[in-house]
Formats: C-alpha cells, sequence, structure tokens
C-alpha cells in the first residue's frame, strides 16, 4: 500500500507521537499527521479508533496503535529504513528497553505533569520514582551511546528522546534536579529539527500552565 493510503493520527503534546515522529524521520518517510476529529477521546475518533488513543494508524479497513506497534510494522513492510537491529537478541533488547521507557520512566514522569503551576511542592517520592528507570536507561547508553546498541539510533533512542524532551521541560518548571543521561542525540536534521519542535511544544505548555496558575 503506497504511502499515500496511510493516514496517521496524533497530536501536538503527546510524547509517543514525538516518538513516532522521530522514527519516521529517522526512517526517511513523509507521513502526514492528522488531528484526531474533534479531540482523540471524542466518539467522532473512537468510531474508527476504538481505544480512543494517538497515535494510530489507518490503511483502509486496518487500525494499528501504539508507537512500538506501528514502528515495527513498518519495519516489517519494508518502509523506509529499518530501525530495528539484526538478530533475534537485539532485537529482543530494543524491544525490552523501549517497553522499559514506555512503561516506566513515561509514566513516572508524566505523574509530575500536576504539579506545574500548581505551587505545590514535588514529594521526594515522586521525584525518586524516576531514579530507578533512569538509571536502567544509564545502563543502557554506556558512555552516550544510542540505547539500540548499534551504530545506528533505533527503537528505544526514539522513546527516550522524547521522553527526556518531557523531564528536560519538567526539570525547567519544578527544579528536579535531575541527573538526565546523556546518549547520542538525532542524528539527522530531519530528526532534530522533530525533537526540537517538540520541545517547543512543551515550552508552551509548560508557560500555559506556569500563567495559569
Amino acid at each position: 500500500m503506497a504511502a499515500t493510503d496511510r493516514v496517521l493520527y496524533g497530536t501536538a503534546l503527546s510524547v509517543y507521537c514525538c516518538k513516532l515522529r522521530l522514527a519516521l524521520a529517522l526512517k526517511g518517510l513523509a507521513l502526514p499527521e492528522t488531528p484526531p476529529p474533534d479531540g482523540y477521546t471524542s466518539a467522532a475518533y473512537r468510531r474508527f479508533v476504538p481505544q480512543g488513543t494517538v497515535p494510530a494508524l489507518i490503511e483502509g479497513d486496518f487500525v494499528l496503535t501504539e508507537s512500538d506497534a506501528i514502528i515495527e510494522y513498518l519495519d516489517e513492510i519494508g518502509a523506509g529504513r529499518p530501525l530495528m537491529p539484526q538478530g533475534a537478541r537485539m532485537r529482543a533488547r530494543a524491544r525490552a528497553l523501549s517497553r522499559q521507557i514506555d512503561t516506566r520512566l513515561e509514566p513516572a514522569a508524566r505523574a509530575l505533569f500536576p504539579f506545574v503551576g500548581a505551587r505545590l511542592p514535588v514529594p521526594e517520592a515522586a521525584r525518586q520514582a524516576l531514579t530507578r528507570p533512569l538509571d536502567m536507561v544509564a545502563r543502557g547508553a554506556d558512555g552516550g551511546r544510542y540505547l539500540s546498541g548499534t551504530a545506528t539510533p533505533g527503537l528505544p533512542d526514539c522513546g527516550y528522546w522524547a521522553v527526556r524532551a518531557v523531564l528536560e521541560a519538567l526539570e525547567g518548571a519544578l527544579g528536579l534536579g535531575l541527573d538526565l543521561p546523556e546518549t547520542e542525540p538525532p542524528p539527522t536534521p530531519e530528526s532534530a529539527e522533530v525533537l526540537e519542535t517538540y520541545r517547543r511544544t512543551l515550552a508552551g505548555w509548560v508557560t500555559q500552565k506556569m500563567e495559569g496558575a
């Protein structure tokens, strides 16, 4: 199926949409993103994306959600440069690290959103909840290399770049004193621009929250 037959739904602020945008940029794929009609929680959107989540990729009657699933699907159909490494163990490692970022690091970061602009102290337990997943990323980074464990970035790198941008925004707003692991940055102008655009979106969100406090 041609790329023009695909419809991608997403929102500007979603960390998982940013992750997918980074992956698309690394793959060299131009796939315009469309906002969900009436928002992603709307009945109109749920009519064709029952999960009511973003991102979502639609090809005819085929509906796929979850950023990892979309990225791996595009790999498997040969769309753009592969982001999964060669070898079963390397692929399993990349999947495991990506899931840990999605299910441990991102939720711990998202738990701090209500404190932005709230003028309330961040509980130490909430800050400490970030420690273990950040340590896990630091071990995977191993001195700044790509988390994919290869000479080129892959699935877990896209997730960490996006979540790190969120953590940087939270650090600026809340003064958490986080020690964020360093990894190789996005290597192409297109992927670097995706990340910079996301940082600007997050900065605007923080400003809106702070001004509304």
